[in-house]
């Protein structure tokens, strides 16, 4: 009897010292990050003869732990999203970097001006106004940049870190396989914690799914499938690559067995602080830059447009008040030919770009140009296909039907079939504008046409609305305007013949137009007629047969401010393209202030809802948390309730012992 009590009370006391040992080493690392609580168990031995052989395991549960690693991409995502977001928010929230202002306060100044249009102090406030808008376009673009170069600088330190987590997670995987699955090795469980901190760490970077081996291992996946580690210690690496464009880095898989194999990722689905900040980069951060860019470019080249259209403070045509700048295409790898591409915005044709990059591939006898969206994916209906005899060649809105997205596109060397570019002429418009011209006497706020009648006409017929369109000697050579400072031929005569007919003559005599109405309702006069020269009228009131008007360039027109006004109306007209699917007319544009709140509002729109995504997701990260934490977290309360229980049980267990060698004692005195 005494001998099972000695076997009972050793089991009994060893069982005791194990539990001791399990709660010690819960309350020494509840402070050690990963640390999962330990239980150990027994089991009784047969007979009655004491306790069994204990076994310490882990307290977790794989399905929380699942849990507990989406909500963390997620919330990390969200985090990671708004706190780049709210970075941009904050610079254009910023009253004194709105575009918004510039624009108002140089429309203000030309319209200063065209009180007293031969004042050149008023000029001279339109030219300082237009370099301080195009200042503060250089400034929001320059911002936006430095997010952008800040975006790629995490993606580096992300990406070592992710690749660090990958291996360390093979590495354990591999040391824990060594020591196989059965009892005679058991596996340390410190390593087990390591590996699920590790696992933990990595979906803090991206979204990531797990599955277990037979022999031990867990084999990391990405949330779009694609295998990160896997069974014998085996990994893939994550590695940026900008391709075409450099500056802009997208997520690559590296294979580790042939590290020259690169696999795309959706990022859609990638998840975590990496996912976060290439979504960032997608919805707010490229289309700011391209809506800068687009809007830069359509309100210089409308303005530009339009004082070419008019006569400046010398009596010549007006010239351009902006630089627009030109920018390269960027070449695929895969590219089999040596040709080169270059973009600038057709003059005139700003109105037609809409906010996007495009794509431009070369085809047998032709190049097909199509729009991207934020992704780089292709517009589904965007396509132009121009045809093009060789190279070199440029091609422009003309070649593609009337709308070539505002693009002048110039092909250079040798372009082979299949060869493709990205076109991306928008991302550093916004700071490469400079001003033409600092002298004021070149805006052109008057217009080059002045026309009346002779005072002793028997009718009360006016020339009314004169509308100027086009002024380049080059496209007009017959009949419109011969140098900056003239009218070909003029000044021309225009005469009433009867039958509501109208004669147009030069000062040779020689016919320009003849327009005959079907009523006296006399609108665009050379139109009727049939007849370019660069500019039109119509005819107000009732003439008389032989009545007689006078057509020819407005010399000494100083005061004149017809055509400031139509610089000033820019402000409201629609000459924003809104996209590149619907035809660019009034239905498909906005106007310039329209234009910037669209993008103001497009960036506190997202920022707002990442901002409910974090909040949302840091609510339901802290439940999983929360419930993770009520099972494989040390609680000090409870372990010190377990170290006072065991404590008991090894003296309990001492006290079998002695009882043991007391009765062992007894016997012996007994048979003495």
């Amino acid at each position: 009897m005494s001998d099972n009590l000695l076997k009972i009370g050793t089991s009994a006391v060893l069982a005791s010292s194990s539990l001791l040992s399990t709660t010690s080493n819960n309350i020494a690392n509840i402070n050690t990050e990963g640390y999962v609580r330990q239980r150990t168990e027994f089991q009784s031995q047969m007979l009655g003869l004491g306790v069994g052989r204990g076994t310490t395991e882990r307290l977790i549960s794989e399905f929380t732990l699942k849990q507990l690693r989406r909500d963390t991409s997620n919330y990390s995502f969200a985090q990671q999203y708004v706190a780049e977001a709210n970075r941009v928010d904050a610079l254009f929230s910023n009253p004194a970097n709105s575009i918004a202002t510039g624009i108002n306060d140089l429309f203000k100044q030309f319209q200063v001006a065209n009180n007293e249009p031969a004042t050149l102090a008023n000029r001279q406030l339109v030219i300082g106004s237009s370099q301080a808008l195009l200042d503060k376009f250089n400034t929001l673009s320059s911002l936006v940049l430095d997010q952008d170069n800040f975006v790629n600088q995490q993606l580096d330190i992300y990406t070592r870190e992710t690749n660090s987590y990958i291996k360390q997670i093979a590495s354990l995987n591999q040391e824990i396989a060594s020591y196989g699955t059965g009892n005679s090795r058991p596996i340390p469980l410190d390593l087990l914690d390591k590996r699920d901190l590790a696992i933990q760490k990595l979906s803090e970077m991206v979204e990531i799914r797990t599955l277990d081996a037979d022999n031990g291992e867990k084999m990391v996946f990405l949330a779009t499938g694609q295998s990160l580690v896997v069974e014998r210690g085996e990994f893939n690496l994550v590695a940026l690559r900008g391709s075409p464009d450099p500056s802009v880095r997208d997520l690559k898989l590296q294979l580790s067995r042939r590290t020259d194999v690169e696999r795309d990722i959706d990022i859609d689905n990638l998840g975590g602080k990496i996912g976060g900040l290439l979504k960032f980069r997608e919805e707010i951060l490229i289309p700011t830059q391209n809506r800068l860019g687009q809007l830069a470019l359509s309100m210089t080249d409308a303005m530009n447009t339009q004082n070419r259209l008019g006569m400046n403070l010398n009596g010549e045509i007006g010239g351009n008040l902006f630089n627009l700048p030109t920018s390269r295409g960027f070449a695929f790898p895969g590219n089999t030919g040596a040709g080169a591409v270059s973009v600038a915005i057709e003059a005139g044709q700003g109105k037609n770009l809409p906010p996007n990059d495009f794509l431009l591939t070369v085809e047998a006898g032709a190049v097909r140009i199509q729009a991207l969206d934020a992704k780089g994916e292709i517009i589904v209906g965007s396509d132009k296909v121009v045809p093009v005899g060789g190279f070199p060649a440029t091609i422009s809105s003309a070649d593609a039907g009337g709308d070539l997205y505002g693009l002048e596109i110039t092909l250079t060397g040798a372009p082979a079939v299949g060869d493709r570019f990205e076109l991306k002429p928008l991302s550093t418009a916004s700071r490469t504008l400079t001003l033409a011209t600092t002298r004021p006497e070149d805006i052109a706020l008057a217009s080059p046409v002045r026309t009346g009648f002779t005072v002793n006409n028997l009718g009360n017929a006016q020339i009314d609305a004169v509308k100027v369109s086009d002024t380049t000697p080059a496209t007009l050579p017959n009949y419109g305007f011969d140098t900056p400072s003239g009218l070909i031929n003029g000044p021309w005569t225009m005469t009433y013949v009867g039958g509501n007919t109208f004669e147009i003559v030069d000062n040779l005599g020689n016919p320009v137009a003849t327009a005959a109405f079907g009523s006296n309702q006399y609108q665009d006069i050379f139109a009727q007629a049939g007849v370019d020269v660069g500019f039109d009228f119509s005819v107000t009131g009732i003439p008389s047969v032989g009545d007689t008007f006078s057509i020819s360039f407005n010399d000494g027109g100083f005061n004149d401010n017809r055509n400031g006004l139509a610089l000033s109306e820019l402000q409201t007209a629609q000459t924003t393209r809104l996209n590149p699917l619907s035809a660019p007319d009034s239905a498909n544009a906005v106007n310039f202030n329209q234009s910037y709140a669209d993008m103001v509002s497009l960036i506190g729109e997202r920022t707002s809802q990442g901002r409910n995504n974090e909040a949302a997701g840091k609510a339901l990260l802290e439940q999983t948390t929360a419930w993770y934490e009520s099972l494989s977290g040390v609680s000090l309360d409870e372990e010190a309730s377990n170290l006072i229980r065991f404590q008991q049980t090894y003296a309990a267990a001492a006290q079998i012992i002695s009882t043991s060698q007391t009765v062992f004692d007894t016997l012996l005195a007994a048979v003495r």
